[in-house]
């Protein structure tokens, strides 16, 4: 773009600062949602004839008659073409060069990979709104939220592809550094937390098939040490719709990423599911082993619901005795209590259930030592972690997902949740 150019652009859109200024100082009185309705509406207009120009100005990607083609080929030059880009301040037209090869057919515009452009004709900032929206809120809600606060208007299949197309590119990322990782060797943290918590568990949501489908979450979460409301660290999110293997080396990737070879102590907190001791076991030998206390007071809740009914001064008095002498570590000997409770039919079934658990998982249930260790046993950070990782996003009413959609969502949500959002590139 020549000066002359230049100036008759910026010349154009001086004309149309003057129109928004007199539409500012004229507005009627109580006339402000109007007269700002009007300017935004003006200076998007503005945006995007500036951002246009300066686009062109930058050339067209031409670099000669010929190029290289990915195929082994040459691509010649077969001169231009214009591509609509929906960017955050409207519409634009970029003219490319367009260059084709007769060796596989295909073609390409180079200013298309320089300026970041793919064949959906989202500018990267409309790109990074819609992915940012579409893990936040239900793909409809994201798009009304779009056209309403920046006045981009797509498609909730839109909003929905962008969003799992970075999800995947994501989660391939995630792959090639477990793999990387488990071929070269674990990364070694700079830092050296004094303590170090790791907790998982999962949570059922509805597939495309109606059937549930277990989502796996786990949360690291760094402590200077034992000190009673000693400040932690940031928690850390790791999530996936996959089997525990993998699961496993995506967990303890994180966990070494925020200090696991060097932390003082590790405590591993989880439900009783077996795959969370099996993963424990394998990727933090030697760590402190605790049933979170939120799901053990779940569970005597349960028998004393079974027992007494639902709400009655019964049941909450009985289960806080339970919860008491479950709190001095105490697991064991209530096992063999509950067993010999008179009941029958489902309170029976569910005693039996609670018998069983709390016998097998007694080891993990010193409670009253874990307190006297300066351990967090109740904080209910896992809880937390599937609430915010998952339950907020793929629980909704009438929701139900693709293996793939509730995968890669939920990579994009890790990346939001962890403060890795605003340097990650969506374009690279």
């Amino acid at each position: 773009m020549d000066d002359s150019t230049r100036s008759a652009v910026l010349d154009e859109l001086r004309a149309e600062l003057e129109r928004l200024w007199d539409v500012a100082a004229t507005a009627a009185p109580g006339g402000l949602a109007a007269a700002e309705g009007a300017v935004r509406e003006g200076v998007l207009a503005i945006g995007a004839r500036v951002l246009e120009a300066g686009v062109a100005a930058r050339g067209s990607g031409k670099g000669g008659p010929r190029r290289p083609c990915g195929c082994g080929g040459v691509a010649g030059f077969e001169g231009y073409r214009a591509k609509g880009v929906q960017t955050v301040v409207g519409w634009i037209t970029v003219r490319r060069a367009y260059y084709a090869c007769r060796r596989c057919g295909h073609g390409h515009c180079p200013l298309d990979a320089a300026l970041g452009l793919a064949r959906d004709g989202l500018s990267p900032g409309v790109r990074r709104l819609a992915c940012r929206l579409g893990a936040l809120l239900p793909f409809a809600e994201a798009t009304d939220t779009l056209a309403e606060a920046a006045r981009v208007r797509l498609s909730a299949s839109t909003v929905r592809t962008v969003t799992e197309a970075v999800g995947a590119r994501r989660e391939a990322e995630l792959a090639a550094e477990r793999a990387v990782a488990w071929a070269a060797g674990l990364p070694l943290a700079a830092d050296a937390p004094g303590r170090l918590y790791v907790a998982m568990d999962g949570i059922r949501i509805l597939g495309a098939d109606g059937a549930g489908r277990e989502v796996k979450v786990g949360v690291v979460v760094p402590a200077p040490g034992p000190a009673p409301g000693a400040p932690r660290a940031r928690a850390s999110y790791v999530a996936g719709l996959e089997p525990a293997l993998p699961f496993g080396q995506r967990l303890a990737l994180e966990a070494h990423r925020r200090g696991l070879e060097r932390a003082g102590l590790v405590a591993v907190l989880g439900d009783g599911a077996a795959w969370i001791w099996a993963l424990a076991a394998e990727h933090f030998p030697g760590a402190v082993q605790i049933v979170d206390w939120f799901h053990a007071s779940e569970r005597v809740w349960d028998l004393g619901r079974a027992l007494s009914g639902a709400e009655t001064p019964e049941t909450a008095a009985w289960v806080e005795q339970q919860l008491a002498r479950l709190a001095q570590g105490q697991a064991a000997v209530l096992a063999t209590e509950w067993a010999v409770l008179p009941c029958r039919g489902e309170a029976a079934a569910v005693r039996d259930e609670q018998v069983t658990y709390f016998a097998n998982q007694a080891p993990r249930m010193a409670y009253d030592r874990y307190r006297a260790q300066g351990w967090d046993i109740g904080s209910g950070m896992v809880e937390s972690a599937c609430k915010r990782v998952i339950a907020a996003r793929q629980k909704g009413p009438g929701m139900r997902w693709s293996e793939a959609g509730a995968h890669t969502v939920a990579a994009v949500r890790v990346l939001l949740l962890n403060d890795q959002w605003d340097e990650y590139d969506l374009a690279a």
